[in-house]
């Protein structure tokens, strides 16, 4: 090595006998444990000529200890003997070696070392030394057995979790979250884990997460989730944050538990209470309680509602000329009529009896009447296969400025009312 800058005057050149001291003196300020031997090939191999200050805190000896003496003081019984060999082989044939194994210091404790080892020849060729450079990793070996441990304690856990970092970015999934969402680590990594959330346009999901900026979601609580292979599934889920040293956010640590088949036996029941049990249909006590959501939306956001009640026309003598199994199987069809006629946005209700009710967001009276028309006329043209033609009355009415839910309803009856006087099969507006 020439310490002489290319551009220096001749006479700055440094003797060798300073060079050797800037060198000694540059290896004993090293972090890095650094250990010289000779070439020595007798039984016991090279010896050590010099060890830094570094190398001497790493084992517990003095340099006074260790001149003289062959590194081989510092194997032990857990000392990889494969390791070893492979060393004696590179000495051997004068190759640089690396590799780590555990060594012992001067009391006899175990550290893992990691070391490389360079073999230093004169001008002939002949190796005169080797130098190695050591360093102790037993915190970095113990740091990652214990990472290890951690994760197989995690994919262990019947708990799905989901580490994610403080921009909510996943850096960790376990085995669980594989089995329930049917995602492999390597296909979610980085991602938010909102792209496992159903119904939301991007920009809904960002925004949520700016509003869950101190409570991140991880799955969607109380709605649905969407597996890879497009079916629904629902969590209880818990998150724990997780600071660094410093006390700032660094990642977020979620727990969560398949409750799948609670929530659709809870959704189930739902159905129950809010379902008419023929056709399937919204029951009247939803209904109610959409009419006042309409109503309060309405005032609220000045958005139209308007009002469609419809009665089977002479369902009486349906009953009484065929019987009830066959009025119940008429209910059925017009039930799925109006499903089939309606706009997705529009509720379907069966109000009681032979009655429904169709609730038209943000629909003027114009456009209802259009649609009441259409569905007015596929009933009609039905031919019941016992019965024959079943016709239907409709009433129909838009809801009013400050006008009460019971107003409202009673508006859409009396025009059904004069439907029904009108002939029947007919569709009346309300004033």
């Amino acid at each position: 090595m020439n310490l002489t800058p290319s551009n220096a005057n001749e006479n700055l050149i440094i003797p060798y006998e300073d060079k050797a001291v800037l060198f000694q003196a540059a290896l004993d300020q090293s972090y890095s444990s650094i250990v010289i031997t000779d070439a020595s090939n007798d039984l016991d191999g090279p010896k050590i000529i010099y060890a830094n200050r570094a190398f001497q805190k790493m084992t517990g000896y003095t340099i006074n200890e260790l001149v003289g003496k062959s590194p081989k003081i510092l194997q032990g019984p857990l000392t990889d003997q494969k390791v070893i060999e492979k060393l004696r082989v590179c000495i051997n044939s004068g190759t640089h070696f690396e590799d780590s194994t555990i060594n012992y210091d001067k009391n006899g404790n175990p550290y893992h070392v990691e070391w490389s080892i360079s073999p230093i020849k004169n001008k002939n060729g002949i190796i005169q030394y080797y130098i190695s450079v050591q360093k102790n990793i037993t915190s970095y070996i113990k740091a990652e057995e214990e990472r290890n441990l951690l994760i197989r304690a995690l994919n262990d856990s019947p708990d799905c979790v989901i580490i994610t970092d403080s921009d909510n970015k996943i850096v960790f999934v376990n085995s669980s979250f594989e089995t329930l969402t049917g995602y492999h680590e390597i296909e979610v990594i980085g991602k938010h884990p909102s792209f496992l959330w159903k119904e939301a346009t991007l920009e809904e999901k960002l925004k949520t997460e700016l509003r869950e900026s101190n409570n991140h979601l991880h799955f969607q609580s109380f709605k649905p989730n969407i597996r890879k292979n497009g079916t629904v599934f629902y969590v209880d889920q818990s998150i724990a944050h997780i600071q660094d040293e410093n006390a700032n956010l660094s990642h977020y640590v979620s727990f969560s538990k398949d409750s799948t088949d609670r929530i659709s036996k809870e959704n189930a029941l739902k159905d129950l209470a809010a379902k008419d049990s023929l056709t399937d249909l919204l029951n009247r006590r939803s209904g109610e309680q959409l009419l006042m959501h309409y109503d309060s939306n309405r005032k609220h956001h000045g958005k139209p509602v308007c009002l469609v009640m419809l009665d089977i026309d002479n369902f009486k003598n349906i009953n009484d000329t065929f019987g009830h199994a066959v009025g119940d199987a008429v209910l059925k069809t017009i039930g799925r009529t109006l499903k089939e006629v309606s706009r997705s946005s529009d509720n379907v209700i069966r109000w009681g009896g032979e009655e429904f009710l169709i609730i038209l967001p943000d629909a003027t009276l114009e456009e209802t009447l259009v649609l009441t028309e259409r569905t007015r006329k596929s009933i009609s043209d039905q031919v019941n296969g016992e019965v024959g033609q079943v016709t239907a009355s409709f009433g129909v009415a838009a809801m009013f400025k400050d006008e009460t839910t019971a107003s409202f309803i009673n508006r859409a009856d009396k025009a059904l009312y004069k439907a029904k006087l009108s002939g029947k099969n007919c569709v009346i507006a309300g004033g």
